[in-house]
């Protein structure tokens, strides 16, 4: 990690004078942020005969850091005589012949290094399950099993935030006269082109409020009461969705289920059924008659070159670091580019790797953990979550607020949308839905889902108007709100009964 060539490098980086690049503080910090990585792993301990030398390294960065000149870092360490022994080797570093690409090069080491540093965090943890695996000192094969997996698991968490953060510094300044603005407006186009959306395969949504569906890199969240639909509902986007289909379906269009709510069996049911128009009975007699399942749901699939890959863990028995371990099996099989959205059903079952003395506390990091996640591998995240005790008394969409959100405000700052959710009381069949927040479009805007739940199905309308629930406009969108936004289209056209801007 730590070599006498990478720290005489690292002297030319803080002193040189004959580079016109900028070295700018993160860099400083980010060679310090390698030095102590170093330092303080055990099992990687700086050699004994360079100590003095990062010593002094570390002095002139830490000055450096601080916007101290080169002149008067040198005079600064000159006093003492501690480094005494580096003078000369100091001066040479300060009018050393580089060349550009060769400073540039030097950045990109410390770069690697700051990775590497980055990833393996806890590298002595991790020496110290190999020695135990190599060795045989373990006090139980349950003991070592445990360690490794807690080991691992901290290794996906580093890399998680080793690559956030180097996304947030590529993407962190921009010099508007002098910078280049190609790579900034690519990503522009990934997280906003609407094609680049994953459809929620209903009209309304797609069409007039949410540009296309579900957008690249954010997190989408479902609150409801319970019974209000919320599993039938991420279902529902994922069958529509692959239904649907992309402008460009030649490469493998993949959509992933993690439930920890419903069993596989459910999950294929909850699929089958809305698909096919099928109840329970009517799926058992498919089955028993010998219709090919299979066959059937495939054949729709082939359609649009998709496929929906299903995984059921027990409640509490993951945390999102797992699932960044099922993202990455089926990455490797598919492609990262073939992910078309991740669908966890739902937020508050998934576990933290760090216990929390608030269960509030422990819902919010697992919802700012979902984030990152969307961002790391820029795919659209959707979930489900819970609506507190106070959503049992709502009976229209205009009740639901975002303080219903149950146990952690956490929940909606984190999330780019949040759409709340309730069953009518008095019919059964009709699901109320506000949206509450949506950093990327209009938000207050009430949407009732007409429901056969028999299907598990949701439909595209409803038989209530705008004005039997006292609104008095339909579908209209204040134009100094939505500039640039796809013009709304009729509820006619949408094939909704209504919807009420509140």
């Amino acid at each position: 990690m730590i070599t006498e060539s990478f720290i005489n490098a690292c002297f030319s980086l803080a002193l040189n004078k004959n580079t016109k690049i900028k070295k700018t503080r993160s860099l400083f910090r980010d060679i310090l942020q390698v030095l102590e990585f170093t330092e303080h792993t055990k099992t990687l301990e700086v050699p004994l005969m360079l100590k003095s030398k990062v010593d002094c390294l570390k002095k002139i960065l830490e000055m450096s850091s601080n916007d101290k000149p080169v002149d008067a870092i040198m005079d600064s360490i000159s006093f003492s005589e501690k480094f005494n022994q580096h003078n000369d080797f100091l001066e040479s570093k300060i009018n050393e012949p580089l060349k550009d690409g060769a400073i540039l090069e030097l950045v990109k080491q410390v770069l690697l290094r700051k990775k590497m540093a980055a990833l393996f965090a806890n590298y002595d943890e991790l020496s110290k399950v190999l020695d135990f695996v190599k060795e045989g000192s373990s006090d139980s094969l349950d003991d070592l099993i445990f360690d490794y997996e807690v080991t691992i698991k901290k290794l996906y968490s580093n890399l998680m935030d080793s690559n956030r953060e180097l996304a947030i510094q590529a993407a962190a300044s921009l010099d508007l006269v002098k910078d280049d603005f190609k790579d900034v407006l690519q990503m522009i186009l990934k997280k906003y082109d609407d094609t680049n959306a994953t459809p929620t395969g209903f009209h309304l949504l797609d069409d007039s409020l949410m540009r296309g569906g579900f957008e690249p890199s954010r997190l989408y969240v479902f609150c409801g009461s319970s019974g209000s639909g919320k599993s039938t509902l991420l279902n529902n986007f994922i069958y529509r969705a692959a239904e649907k289909g992309f402008k460009d379906n030649s490469k493998k269009n993949v959509f992933i289920y993690i439930t920890l709510e419903n069993t596989i069996e459910e999950s294929l049911m909850r699929t089958y059924m809305p698909m096919f128009g099928k109840t329970i009975p009517g799926m058992i007699r498919d089955i028993t008659s010998g219709v090919n399942i299979k066959s059937l749901i495939q054949s729709k699939l082939d359609q649009t070159n998709s496929t929906i890959v299903m995984k059921y863990f027990p409640a509490m028995s993951i945390s999102t670091i797992d699932i960044m371990g099922v993202l990455d099996d089926v990455i490797s099989e598919y492609g990262k580019e073939s992910i078309r959205g991740l669908y966890v059903d739902y937020l508050d079952l998934l576990r933290t790797e760090t216990k929390y003395d608030l269960y509030r506390l422990e819902l919010g990091h697992i919802t700012l953990s979902l984030k990152t996640l969307a961002v790391e591998y820029n795919i659209p995240v959707i979930t489900a979550s819970q609506l507190g005790r106070g959503s049992y008394k709502v009976n229209d969409s205009k009740d639901l607020n975002l303080d219903q959100v149950s146990e952690s405000i956490k929940k909606v700052e984190h999330a780019d949308f949040i759409m709340l959710l309730t069953q009518d009381p008095l019919t059964g069949n009709v699901v109320h839905a506000k949206i509450g927040k949506y950093r990327a479009g209009k938000k207050n805007v009430a949407i009732d889902f007409k429901v056969k739940f028999d299907e598990f199905k949701f439909l595209e309308a409803t038989t209530k108007s705008a004005e039997e629930r006292g609104g008095n406009e339909l579908l209209k969108m204040d134009s100094s709100r939505q500039e640039g936004y796809d013009k709304p289209k009729s509820p006619q056209d949408s094939g909704f009964s209504y919807i009420n801007t509140i």
